[in-house]
């Protein structure tokens, strides 16, 4: 259960860049104002301490990142704006994030964002329902849905084909899209909750995994709509983020409203759950994977390297 809500900081997202730093999205959640910012470490073990490479205020809370070199990335923010920063330094002074690009295109605030496989194409997600592509190159939104759900839709994730992608939302659906079609949405199959996360199998055509309220997450092929490939069970409360591994795709993270951080493999049989967490004190909201290394983030305000998954690959701590 979660204890009571940190004084500092809620840790919504985690992103690592190439150079192995890290983007946190920082969110005061007590008082009459919440506000967020944007913040650069070096390591996970700098987060917390009131020290970081830069930060970036933001005009609300943030919601989601994506990292699209080790200097710029783009924020997902609460006021329903998308904004590309970059970290720049002059001279010996200390570096700053500066804001490059700044639209609020969505009527609510922005719930997620997905970069395509060949990083020409961002996706971003909305309260107001619907779904946005992004030409990086022009930071122009070429395609907008404007009811693509019937209600909020929670997450977007794009398959190994850059023009395909999966989204779900608080209508129940799970729905795939092609940006070429004239008719652009198929809905995939019912699901035994309402599907709260989502993320598409890396390197794979058509795995992908859904993440629901009720704690299960179900593993699909989108050749075969109306069927379950996996049922697993990792958590008990509404899951939050899925996460599959870059460098071993059968293993798949989650983080719920349980405080509990799980990780299954997602190509046994039987006896799927491998390791599981209870690091957090608060909701986990934040999953990172450096090569096999998992990172979690959370709204205590920490961000915990799960040790035991690394550098061997090996499942050494942690409960099943």
């Amino acid at each position: 259960m979660a204890g009571e809500r940190s004084e500092g900081p809620c840790i919504d997202d985690i992103k690592l860049c190439k150079d192995e730093c890290l983007v946190v999205a920082c969110n005061g959640l007590t008082g009459s104002r919440w506000h967020g910012s944007v913040q650069l470490h070096r390591s996970p073990s700098s987060v917390g301490s009131g020290e970081c490479l830069a930060s970036q205020v933001a005009d609300s809370t943030v919601a989601a990142l994506v990292v699209l070199t080790p200097t710029s990335f783009l924020a997902g923010l609460d006021s329903g704006a998308l904004e590309l920063l970059r970290l720049s330094k002059e001279g010996e002074g200390a570096p700053e994030i500066e804001s490059l690009f700044y639209q609020c295109d969505h009527d609510a605030g922005l719930t997620s964002l997905a970069l395509s496989t060949d990083g020409c194409r961002l996706a971003s997600t909305g309260w107001d329902h619907s779904i946005k592509i992004w030409d990086l190159r022009s930071m122009q939104c070429t395609k907008t849905y404007v009811s693509a759900h019937a209600d909020v839709v929670w997450k977007v994730a794009f398959s190994a084909d850059p023009h395909v992608f999966i989204s779900c939302g608080r209508d129940g659906q799970v729905r795939s899209w092609d940006i070429r079609l004239s008719r652009p949405a198929t809905i995939l199959g019912h699901c035994p909750s309402v599907p709260r996360a989502l993320d598409w199998q890396p390197q794979s055509p058509s795995t992908y995994a859904v993440g629901l309220e009720c704690g299960q997450v179900v593993v699909r092929d989108l050749r075969q709509p109306g069927s379950d490939v996996t049922l697993l069970r990792p958590h008990r409360r509404p899951i939050h983020r899925l996460l599959f591994c870059p460098v071993r795709p059968s293993w798949l993270a989650s983080c719920a409203d349980d405080c509990l951080v799980a990780l299954a493999d997602t190509s046994r049989t039987k006896d799927h759950l491998v390791y599981k967490s209870q690091e957090h004190t608060e909701f986990v909201r934040g999953l990172a994977w450096d090569s096999g290394r998992l990172l979690s983030s959370g709204w205590d305000g920490r961000v915990h390297v799960h040790a035991g998954m690394a550098p061997s690959m090996q499942l050494a701590s942690g409960e099943a």
